[in-house]
C-alpha cells in the first residue's frame, strides 16, 4: 500500500506542477503537493543529516515530476517548471538535531 500512496503523491504533484506551467496559477499549491511527495518519498532523510545527500535526492524526485510532466507542457512551460522544481528542491527542509537540547 505505500507504493500506490507514493504513486498517489506523485500523480498529485505532477497535476499541480502541469496545471501552474500552463496557467500560471496555484504556484504555492503545486509547491505543497511537490513538497509534500518530496517528503513522501524519503529524501529529506539522510545518514547523519548530509544536506548535500539531501540535496541530490530532493533534486532527483524533483526531476522525476518533470519528467512526468513532460508530455503535457510545450518547450516553453516545461522550461518554466523545471525552473520551479529546481528551485524548490533546492529549498531544504530544516536540518534535524539529534541529541539533548538545553
Amino acid at each position: 500500500m505505500r507504493e500506490q500512496e507514493l504513486s498517489t503523491l506523485k500523480e498529485s504533484a505532477v497535476c499541480a506542477s502541469v496545471q501552474w506551467a500552463k496557467t500560471g496559477l496555484g504556484y504555492f499549491t503545486m509547491r505543497d503537493k511537490v513538497n509534500e511527495y518530496l517528503e513522501a518519498s524519503g529524501v529529506n532523510n539522510a545518514i547523519c543529516d548530509d544536506q548535500e545527500a539531501i540535496l541530490y535526492g530532493r533534486r532527483a524526485a524533483a526531476l522525476a515530476v518533470n519528467i512526468a510532466s513532460i508530455r503535457f507542457l510545450t518547450k516553453s512551460e516545461e522550461k518554466k517548471l523545471n525552473a520551479a522544481l529546481t528551485s524548490i528542491a533546492e529549498d531544504l527542509p530544516q536540518t534535524r538535531h539529534r541529541g539533548f537540547h538545553r
